[in-house]
């Protein structure tokens, strides 16, 4: 029997397992396919918060991957409705990260600040991007000094990309944090927020897995959620890594073709 055919649903991550930068990792879109063609029921979830969700799920169409918008939850999302929860209907925010994340989180009606306005925001909400400098670092830091709530999408220090990892949003936050003295909330994977819209999403599918690359957010954040944990090898983790974790995944597979043997 196929490692597929004991679940009725997938979440599974994009970067590292789908994807590294935009190169197909091999045999992941045909193994997507068939999965989806057996009627199993799949939310993709993913820490990277640079786009918003309609352009991951365009990504996955173009690899020829059903993929509906509503379908694909980012860390972004999880933390812009988070950070809006927490500061409240007409709030403010300072906002670093690349510009679908600003446009995610203004979508939520918090108000974007800059500048020197931004240094009275009521929140500082952190996704790693590639602009990122001490301006930003100074903006966010006088901010929360004065008693802004930071929020960030993920503590990843790392993301896949070919030629090697390059550093992530954990790498941004901690510089943030460290400035600030302040502790951020998470949005994204292993927090709850994330798992819980996308379980959502697929609440009538009885057995579902978390499918991730990284034993630290895919994997802790699967089991923190209740389900079931199988980690590929085609990204962040080495199987050095996964044979040593505790708790062990409960599958370990080469890459998403795995699944279906």
């Amino acid at each position: 029997m196929a490692l597929a055919d004991q679940f009725d649903g997938f979440l599974i991550d994009l970067d590292g397992v789908v994807w590294i930068g935009r190169e197909p990792v091999p045999g992941a879109a045909e193994a997507l396919r068939t999965l989806l063609e057996g009627g199993k029921e799949i939310v993709f979830v993913t820490n990277n918060s640079v786009r918003q969700p309609g352009e991951y799920a365009e990504q996955l169409r173009e690899s020829g991957i059903e993929a509906t918008d509503d379908r694909v939850i980012t860390a972004g999302a999880a933390t812009a409705r988070l950070a809006a929860e927490r500061v409240g209907a007409g709030g403010t925010a300072y906002v670093i990260g690349a510009p679908g994340f600003k446009e995610t989180v203004a979508a939520t009606g918090l108000a974007l600040l800059d500048g020197d306005a931004a240094r009275s925001a009521g929140a500082v909400v952190v996704s790693g991007h590639r602009e990122f400098d001490y301006a930003e670092l100074l903006t966010a830091t006088f901010a929360l000094r004065a008693g802004a709530s930071l929020f960030g999408t993920s503590r990843d220090p790392t993301l896949p990309m070919p030629g090697g990892a390059w550093p992530g949003t954990g790498a941004t936050l901690a510089a943030v944090e460290t400035a600030s003295g302040k502790t951020a909330e998470i949005g994204g994977k292993p927090e709850r927020h994330l798992f819980e819209q996308a379980r959502g999403l697929i609440a009538d599918a009885g057995r579902v897995a978390m499918v991730g690359d990284r034993l630290a957010s895919d994997i802790e954040g699967g089991r923190r959620a209740g389900l079931a944990t199988i980690l590929v090898l085609s990204g962040a983790s080495s199987r050095a890594e996964a044979e040593a974790a505790d708790p062990l995944p409960d599958h370990t597979i080469v890459d998403l073709a795995g699944l279906l043997s």
